[in-house]
């Protein structure tokens, strides 16, 4: 018995650092959820503008435009929406950069990530932390307002936050994943 390493809870996931500017607003957030039954999501609305040329199925992406509001030749993927919230989680970098809210779906228990996109510039010598793994992912864009709010009155924020599809962004989503093989067969298939 004995002889072995103590370390902390947290199965090796970093943990938020206090100093990092982010780590407010997802802390907020997070309180929020843990008395919120859903979270509002936004539509995807997406178009295919393929080039001249045959394409690999992986590049497929990168001619695809996407938007969280209809728009004239878009194809709706996914309609606006509510996730159930069953749990919530902060994810970390091992330096303690917040990654990302992971919200598990109650029922599915599938994991949409959502990540802050701060009201100010990042550094340019600091990158976004990578995304965790999840089933979808999202972006949330803090207002100007955001820091003052944050101050003046959290809670308005937060649920703001949660209640409101303005700002929100679909960044990865399965039925992205497969239309985007389906556009991408169509081409290659105009190309044989």
């Amino acid at each position: 018995m004995g002889g072995g390493k103590v370390t902390r809870p947290g199965f090796g996931l970093g943990q938020p650092d206090p100093g990092h500017p982010m780590t407010e607003f997802y802390t907020l957030l997070l309180e929020a959820l843990s008395g919120a039954e859903s979270f509002a999501l936004p539509g995807l609305y997406a178009r295919f503008d393929p080039p001249a040329w045959p394409i690999e199925p992986e590049e497929a992406k990168d001619w695809a435009a996407l938007s969280p509001a209809p728009k004239e030749g878009f194809v709706r993927l996914v309609p606006p929406g509510r996730l159930r919230v069953l749990s919530a989680e902060l994810r970390c970098t091992p330096a303690g950069a917040p990654a990302a809210l992971m919200l598990t779906e109650e029922g599915r228990r599938t994991t949409c990530a959502v990540r802050l996109l701060p009201p100010f510039l990042w550094p340019s010598d600091e990158a976004a932390p990578p995304w965790p793994d999840a089933s979808s992912a999202l972006t949330v864009t803090l207002g100007p307002d955001a820091p003052d709010l944050a101050d003046a009155a959290p809670q308005t924020l937060a649920r703001r936050l949660i209640e409101s599809g303005a700002g929100k962004a679909w960044v990865s989503h399965p039925l992205l994943d497969r239309w985007l093989a389906a556009q991408a067969a169509r081409w290659q298939n105009l190309w044989r």
